[in-house]
């Protein structure tokens, strides 16, 4: 089996070249095969992501804008981890319920990925939600981008197709969807415990690459 390793180079400076509201941009000189190397990248506190399937085949998505990119996407619900000492399984499920109102009652980790590694330290978990029902209070009222943000069940095969097509991008959502079809048909193979080890932003934590709230 393959695996990431975590390697330690000589850093001769390391400084905020930016601090913002969510994430930093951290500028380092390092030595790499004996040359003094000058990197910036983005210091982020990770994120979750939850693909919900329901009975009918068809994936829980939100419409959401995104300033970055000039665009409303279709994502799967996701949200940062900016809440200090949050568990990761406790901000899939409280990011599921604060974005579109459901819950579910069947948890499993789908897919651990690093997002963009070339610039940002971002490491994301995607989980898979089965037994999905809306919460009996309803949707909590969002704001910003989440304010009256769409809703929708969409059947697993039009998001498929829509990711063939290169209509849909966001990355949570095309990883998360293949994903979520190989566990659809290898439940062992391809899914692990809800509570299953988190090595990547455990290493992302030890080697100081993760951005922490600052209150």
């Amino acid at each position: 089996m393959i695996s990431d390793r975590v390697v330690s180079y000589p850093v001769a400076m390391s400084e905020t070249a930016f601090a913002g509201y969510v994430w930093d941009i951290r500028r380092e000189e390092y030595t790499l095969n004996e040359t003094q190397v000058t990197r910036d990248y983005l210091l982020h506190p990770g994120a979750v992501a939850i693909i919900a399937l329901n009975d009918a085949g068809e994936l829980l998505l939100i419409e959401q804008y995104r300033h970055a990119q000039s665009k409303i996407m279709w994502e799967a619900p996701a949200g940062l981890m900016d809440l200090a000492n949050e568990d990761p399984l406790e901000t899939a499920k409280r990011e599921l319920y604060e974005e579109t109102g459901y819950v579910a009652k069947t948890w499993n980790v789908l897919l651990d990925f690093a997002n963009s590694p070339g610039g940002s330290s971002e490491q994301i978990r995607i989980y898979f939600a089965r037994d999905v029902s809306l919460h009996p209070d309803g949707r909590p009222v969002g704001s910003d981008e989440e304010l009256n943000m769409p809703v929708h069940w969409i059947a697993i095969k039009d998001i498929v197709e829509s990711i063939r097509r290169g209509a849909v991008t966001n990355p949570q959502l095309v990883a998360g969807t293949h994903a979520a079809l190989i566990a659809m048909a290898e439940p062992d193979m391809a899914l692990r415990s809800a509570d299953a080890p988190w090595h990547a932003r455990e290493d992302a934590l030890a080697a100081k690459r993760v951005w922490l709230p600052k209150n």
